[in-house]
């Protein structure tokens, strides 16, 4: 990851260490900044972080690149193997990641743009997309949105240094895996105006409970100023959490409905999709599933209460595209829906409502593969889907890895078939819908990241006849 970064060395030091003073003898400036030794160039400075390996490994590296200085832990063994001249290109920190985030709050603090940050258990990069869409009428230069799913510790400061003077709206997409990261981040981005999808099963292995789910996400409020907002779903789980602490913060709650009294509302449902009308503006949204559509009720939500026409507002919606491999439709022999950036639990039951819609009571293949980080409520979750899966016996179900045969364990009914992790002929996958259903008949694939599920989507896809 690379991207402009235009400070002298005196300003870093003045921001990681106010004590050191020899910066202020130095003349060196920096051009850019990155977490790749591969990408690192002249003017570049090199964070080396920590993951599967320790980025310190690649400091001799982003060197040879042309990188004009490195950050790096004061007791890393690296320095070991630096010769003098590389070591004047130091620039020594307890904590790089710590460090990356403080520099990503310091550039944060120079610009006063509109931030609104966004976070939740599912429907994050929706409703990022969808809240980019309502800016549209904005020149490009003026709106930051954060790319792909860089939405963590190392994506977010990257996010804040694309913010210039020009910047009038940026949009920040908060995820985390671990208790504290969404504190951490708000600290960061000092949010304007912030939005929480919802709040549900998502990483509940690593935080123990679904209330500590929703402690975590409402912990956005910490990087606010009083008499900032927050919206969310009225529907939303936990809303007794969240209400304490924007109390005790003085942010201020504002709701959006979901139902028959939304601002938004249903007209018509197409297989494909609904007709939609929105202050007397008929719009084509052409993804199916309702779940989704309280991901654009937060957009509105916010357009609303910036004062955006609704002609924008509108338009906005009909616009909008789902990114890659999220409810993404690919016809060949079979009509698959691509969903396999990942899943939780909420996120599942949606694709699956979506795909028996869009399905159109033609046959319905479910393929689906374990979700993660759910930990000792792993049998609980995947069993809820199986119930819910009662609902629709004429579906047939396939399901992929350890945790999602508890899926069709809990079914019961109708035709279920149960591979363990370690299958790779996925051309038995394609076998079972071609023997039972005709071709063009719709394919649903979704699974947690980790089970590789675009694999199994290349498969039915080079399947010809």
């Amino acid at each position: 990851m690379i991207t402009t970064f235009r400070y002298s060395l005196s300003t870093i030091l003045a921001v990681l260490d106010p004590n050191d003073f020899k910066r202020i003898e130095s003349d060196l400036f920096f051009t850019s900044i990155s977490t790749s030794s591969l990408e690192c160039k002249t003017g570049s400075l090199f964070i080396p972080l920590k993951d599967k390996r320790d980025g310190h490994e690649f400091i001799i590296d982003a060197l040879s690149r042309g990188a004009s200085g490195f950050l790096c832990e004061k007791k890393n063994k690296i320095l070991n193997k630096l010769n003098e001249s590389q070591l004047q290109k130091a620039i020594f920190v307890e904590d790089t990641l710590v460090s990356l985030g403080k520099l990503g709050e310091f550039h944060r603090k120079r610009f006063q743009p509109l931030l609104i940050a966004v976070t939740g258990s599912s429907g994050k990069t929706t409703t990022k997309e969808l809240l980019g869409n309502l800016f549209q009428f904005l020149k490009k230069r003026d709106v930051v949105i954060t790319e792909k799913n860089f939405n963590n510790e190392i994506g977010v400061p990257f996010t804040l240094f694309r913010i210039t003077e020009y910047t009038k709206v940026a949009i920040i997409e908060m995820g985390m895996n671990q208790r504290g990261e969404i504190e951490r981040l708000s600290k960061m981005s000092k949010p304007n105006l912030a939005l929480i999808t919802n709040i549900g099963s998502a990483h509940v292995e690593n935080l123990k409970s679904p209330e500590r789910i929703a402690e975590e996400k409402s912990d956005i409020l910490f990087g606010m100023e009083k008499g900032s907002i927050l919206f969310l779903p009225e529907d939303a789980n936990h809303l007794s959490i969240v209400s304490r602490k924007a109390k005790k913060l003085g942010i201020l709650l504002q709701f959006w409905k979901n139902g028959s009294s939304s601002k938004l509302k249903i007209v018509q449902e197409y297989k494909n999709g609904f007709k939609l009308n929105y202050q007397g503006h008929q719009i084509t949204w052409k993804i199916p599933g309702k779940t989704l559509l309280s991901n654009v009720r937060g957009m509105v939500e916010i357009g609303n209460f910036l004062k955006i026409e609704d002609q924008k507002i509108a338009k906005a919606i009909g616009n909008y595209k789902p990114p890659a491999r999220r409810l993404h439709i690919k016809r060949g022999y079979f009509q698959i829906i691509d969903d396999t950036y990942n899943a939780n639990p909420e996120s599942m039951l949606s694709s699956i409502q979506a795909s028996y819609q869009l399905a159109n009571k033609k046959p319905l293949v479910l393929v689906l593969g374990s979700m993660k980080e759910l930990g000792k409520f792993s049998k609980y979750y995947h069993e809820q889907i199986g119930e819910a899966l009662r609902q629709y016996p004429e579906v047939t179900l396939i399901t992929y890895g350890k945790d999602a045969e508890w899926i069709a364990t809990k079914r019961k009914i109708g035709n279920n078939f149960s591979f363990s992790d370690a299958h790779s002929n996925f051309e038995e996958f394609v076998k079972i819908a071609h023997e039972r259903h005709p071709k063009g008949s719709t394919i649903l694939i979704k699974g947690s990241r980790s089970m590789k599920m675009e694999r199994i989507v290349d498969c039915f896809l080079a399947f010809k006849s």
